[in-house]
């Protein structure tokens, strides 16, 4: 979901990627994939889970946690330099039903809304 937001905010103004600590391979959830479309207009059918392994992290610009979790195993890996890597407080709504992951894609928006604004970002 934070993916797909990204893109519509950021358009071809940025290059976004996506990574889990756990992400197997996996589609996006059914219930993620509705809340997307039915809310928001974007597609994320096609979404493949990648794993963080996929990446070389410390190649971005910015990385995003999208949980306190995450972001503290990143920090711990040292694969990301400090001023570059953002811990946000969205827990993830995996198994929790389409409402929670309405709320999680809202207060992802409304986070990539300030923090695309703060970067100086908006389109």
């Amino acid at each position: 979901m934070a993916l797909g937001l990204a893109r519509k905010r950021l358009g071809d103004r940025a290059e976004v990627s996506s990574a889990g600590v756990a992400a197997e391979g996996g589609p996006a959830s059914e219930d993620a994939i509705l809340v997307m479309k039915l809310v928001y207009e974007v597609d994320i059918s096609d979404h493949v889970a990648r794993n963080i392994s996929d990446y070389d992290l410390g190649s971005f610009d910015h990385v995003v946690a999208l949980d306190y979790s995450v972001y503290s195993r990143l920090r711990g890996l040292r694969v990301v330099a400090e001023d570059r890597l953002y811990g946000w407080d969205i827990a993830d709504p995996l198994g929790r039903g389409y409402d929670a992951y309405k709320e999680a894609a809202r207060r992802i928006d409304r986070r990539l809304e300030q923090w695309i604004s703060g970067l100086g970002l908006e389109g």
